[in-house]
This record gives structure tokens, C-alpha cells and sequence, in this order.
């Protein structure tokens, strides 16, 4: 959105916390948002001048009543409906306070438990929903997320989905659907180039959570003790960070912000991506795959989805055996020339390139709907 924003007005809506997320935030003393913007005696609207041109106008909106624990039915209908309309009376009094009217192009990115209860809530000229994950497969979204999104997917104009397997299974039920695959902010990455031979640090970013695949790390830890293995993002569940902690060569620097993380990643000799191979996982293109390559360390991933575009750039394995082979073998033959190849192929998986193809569907969406408007009156 940041890159949206350096050629469109962009009104970017934040997590919608609930009252126990509110409070939590107080007692913490947690600001970005903090607890007085959230109940709305801050000014909800932060708005942050781009590098290259253009604003980004970030919306917090107010709280709500938790409500994904509760079972489907009556009782959740009807406190979900009630969030949904308080979340969308702040975004229209937001929308009008910018001078956006009709002609805003809605996006909503993975929400679709809003996006179904939203009908005719929002001025817009084009609706698309914006998938990156596969909400049936995952625990924590599934309940509702899933039926909800079964139903927001024949009621949007299109849905861009970020990879193949999603393209797949998306496709049947929405009007269009189109691939955008996920890309990185190569200027941001590439800060952290390096062509300067490394101690054998394994690096990996992100959040350490359902996705990766324990069993395979455990292997690795066990099997490179002379090997650091540096983890930066929050641990989300505390059995496995107690799992993680019994290894000396285990080293959890939790999340760090995004401007911070070339210099971790500079300090690296190889990137990993150990996820599991499951259903959930099969719909992720990853975001860390092309923020690694830019920085020029090697990558040694799971074959978890489809990733048939890292092939001969990054080093895909199916099991533990072979994971574990490829981190000392691209430990001991890294090469400035390997460095730059994999820099150079990131570049061209820039935000930049991602926004075009983004922007080139919005067209077409908006003359289609223009001329079939065109046609029937």
C-alpha cells in the first residue's frame, strides 16, 4: 500500500482490535496504536508523507466486541453485525474527511468476515478482495472465516489471489480472479548486500508459529552444533518457544521493525523458510523468499507450495535429509557471483512491478463495469 500510495490517495484501515486488545494495550503501555487512539480521544487518522511522493492515511478504527470464540449462529450474527457496522461508520466518516466518494476502489485484504457483512456499506466503484492465505486451513480463522468467505467471493468484482495454489482454488468461485504474486522492497533489502564471507549464522524472519515445521528444525539444531540458528518474530505459542529454548545454538531476538532487518539478515550466511508441507502452507508465496535474495544470502527452503519461479535460485527441498544437506552445502559454496545473481533476481520481484500488475487490473475491472453499466441503461 505504501507504494499505492506514492500515485493514489490510499486509506489504509488497521487491525480492528477488540476491548480486551484495547486494554491490554493500555496496561502494556503499547503505542502504534495505542489505547486512547483506539477508543477515539486521539485522531484516529495518522497520515505519513511517502519517500518518494504521495501520502499514506492509516485509519485506526474503534474498538469491538470479541466474538471469533463464539460458535456460529444466532448470537455470533448478530454481535459480528454490530462490529461490522461500527467499523464501517468510522471508515465513511474517514472516507469523507478525505473527499473519497464513489469512484474509491475497494480493497479488502483477507477480511472476509467484514467484506460479507459490508453489502452496499461503502462508496466504491470496484470491490476486490485481496487473498494471500487459504482461510479454510487455518485453525485460527477457519470457523468463520471460511463460510464467510465462501459467500464474499461471488459478491466481489474480482479477487487477486498472491499464488498458484490459491489461483486454483479460488477461481470457481468469484467472477475473476486473478495472480499477484507477493514482492519486496528491493531498496529496503538490498541495503543489507553483502559479498563478505560469513560465520555459519542460519537467519530466519518472521513469525515463529502453526507453519513451520519443528521436527525438521529440531534435526538441524541437533545436527550443526557448531551453527547459530537466529530467529527474529514473536514466538506465538510458549511450548514452542520452551522447544526452541533447549538448544544452545538457539537464539530468539524477537520481532524487530522492517527498517532493521538488512542488517540482521547482512550478518546471515543463508535464509530459511522451514515450513510444513500441508494444506494451509500450499497457498503461501512468501514474502521473507525475495527480501532474503536481495540482501544475496542463499535460501534453503521446504518445497511447501508452489515455488516453481525459486527453482533455480533458491535451494527447495521435501524432507529434513535434504533441508539439512543443502544449509552446509550452501554454507561451504557461496560465492560473490552466486550474491549478485540472487540480488538481481529479486529486483525484478519489486513492490514496483507487483503495483503495475495491481493497478492494470483495477483498469480493466473499472472500464468492464463502466461499459456493461454503459450497456444496459
Amino acid at each position: 500500500m505504501k507504494v499505492f500510495s506514492e500515485e493514489n490517495q490510499v486509506l489504509y484501515v488497521d487491525y480492528q482490535f477488540t476491548w480486551k486488545d484495547a486494554l491490554q494495550r493500555l496496561i502494556k503501555g503499547e503505542n502504534n496504536p495505542g489505547f486512547w487512539q483506539i477508543i477515539g480521544l486521539k485522531d484516529r487518522i495518522q497520515t505519513f508523507p511517502q519517500e518518494k511522493g504521495g501520502k499514506l492515511h492509516l485509519l485506526t478504527p474503534p474498538p469491538i466486541l470479541p466474538t471469533n470464540f463464539l460458535p456460529q449462529g444466532a448470537l455470533y450474527e448478530a454481535l459480528h453485525r454490530w462490529n461490522v457496522k461500527r467499523v464501517n461508520r468510522a471508515i465513511r466518516k474517514a472516507m469523507k474527511r478525505l473527499n473519497m466518494g464513489e469512484d474509491t476502489v475497494l480493497i479488502n485484504s483477507f477480511n472476509p468476515d467484514f467484506g460479507a457483512y459490508s453489502k452496499n456499506e461503502l462508496p466504491h466503484s470496484v470491490e476486490i478482495y485481496h487473498c494471500y492465505d487459504e482461510i479454510a486451513a487455518a485453525d485460527w480463522a477457519a470457523k468463520h472465516g471460511a463460510p464467510a468467505e465462501s459467500q464474499y467471493l461471488a459478491m466481489v468484482d474480482a479477487t487477486v489471489v498472491t499464488s498458484a495454489g490459491l489461483l486454483k482454488t479460488k477461481s470457481p468461485q468469484t467472477p475473476q480472479c486473478y495472480l499477484v504474486k507477493n514482492g519486496v522492497n528491493f531498496d529496503l533489502f538490498h541495503s543489507g548486500y553483502t559479498e563478505e564471507p560469513k560465520a555459519p549464522i542460519i537467519g530466519y524472519v518472521g513469525a515463529i508459529d502453526f507453519r513451520s515445521d519443528y521436527h525438521l528444525l529440531e534435526e538441524c539444531f541437533k545436527r550443526f552444533p557448531d551453527y547459530e540458528f537466529h530467529f527474529v518474530g514473536k514466538v506465538m505459542e510458549e511450548r514452542i518457544e520452551e522447544i526452541l529454548k533447549q538448544y544452545p545454538n538457539v537464539k530468539l531476538l524477537g520481532s524487530k521493525p522492517a527498517k532493521e532487518l538488512p542488517a540482521f539478515l547482512k550478518t546471515c550466511a543463508v535464509g530459511i523458510i522451514p515450513f510444513e508441507i500441508n494444506e494451509f502452507t500450499k497457498g503461501v508465496y512468501p514474502l521473507k523468499i525475495n527480501e532474503y535474495l536481495a540482501t544475496g544470502i542463499p535460501v534453503v527452503s521446504t518445497r511447501f507450495g508452489e515455488l516453481s519461479d525459486f527453482e533455480n535460485i533458491a535451494s527447495l527441498h521435501d524432507n529434513a535429509e535434504g533441508f539439512a544437506q543443502a544449509l552446509k552445502w550452501e554454507i561451504e559454496n557461496d560465492s560473490p557471483i552466486k550474491r549478485r545473481e540472487r540480488a538481481q533476481f529479486a529486483k525484478l520481484n519489486s513492490w514496483y512491478g507487483r503495483v503495475d500488475e495491481f493497478s492494470e487490473i483495477i483498469n480493466q475491472l473499472e472500464n468492464s463495469l463502466n461499459g456493461s453499466e454503459g450497456a444496459t441503461s
